[in-house]
């Protein structure tokens, strides 16, 4: 008996197949890239403890008049904003 031969249905789906692969791969290829940007400076370690003695003494300035609430609200969201990094 004679080997059958691929109809062209089968090879245009084989074709398809390998062009959503390779698109797929692209794709991913793409958004791995816009994740990871190249030019990000690198992020500098806070000491916590630092941070933490930094709040509570802003927390006493505010306690005892030396600091006005919207200088305490600016300062307070920098400091939690140092936190977060971490």
């Amino acid at each position: 008996m004679a080997k059958s031969r691929s109809t062209f249905g089968k090879i245009q789906r084989e074709q398809e197949k390998k062009m959503r692969a390779k698109d797929k791969m692209e794709r991913r290829e793409a958004r791995k890239n816009a994740e990871e940007p190249e030019d990000v400076e690198p992020v500098k370690a806070v000491d916590q403890s630092k941070v933490l003695m930094e709040l509570a003494k802003i927390h006493e300035d505010l306690a005892e008049g030396r600091l006005s609430l919207e200088d305490f609200e600016v300062r307070q969201e920098e400091l939690r904003e140092l936190l977060m990094v971490d």
